[in-house]
């Protein structure tokens, strides 16, 4: 095997493998060292004249900057919530644990691993096409 083919072979294989290996470390990380840019848990902050945590936690009073479409409750984001909480409902019968657990595996599992997988079909092609090109084809 030549120097082009296995320098291609390892590019692809930290691609594919980067995803998978780079949130462990940084989550090991932030528990070992307490990182202030990225936090482990929710901050505990006052309501201010912008948006904080606190309007994620509490609910938001402030004027939206983006179009209802996306923010309003029956926009994308209320969509969204409300989708998690009728999961979370199959999930758990109390209420909070069945949306965590319901976001945890729709928002942190799911998602990325459909985005994960686009990658890797991505890729597939990509080599395919590159392939298809040295032929002559």
């Amino acid at each position: 095997m030549s120097a082009k083919p296995l320098r291609s072979f390892f590019g692809s294989l930290l691609v594919l493998v980067m995803p998978l290996v780079l949130p462990a470390f940084v989550f090991v990380a932030v528990l070992a060292t307490e990182a202030p840019f990225l936090r482990p848990s929710p901050p505990h902050e006052p309501r201010r004249a912008y948006c904080t945590w606190a309007c994620h936690n509490v609910g938001c009073s402030h004027r939206t900057r983006l179009p209802a479409v996306l923010t309003a409750d029956t926009g994308l984001y209320g969509t969204t919530i409300h989708g998690l909480f009728r999961i979370g409902r199959g999930l758990s019968s109390d209420r909070r644990t069945g949306y965590g657990a319901a976001n945890l595996l729709v928002l942190c599992a799911g998602w990325p691993a459909a985005m994960y997988g686009l990658v890797v079909v991505a890729l597939r092609q990509r080599i395919r096409i590159v392939a298809l090109r040295k032929r002559g084809r």
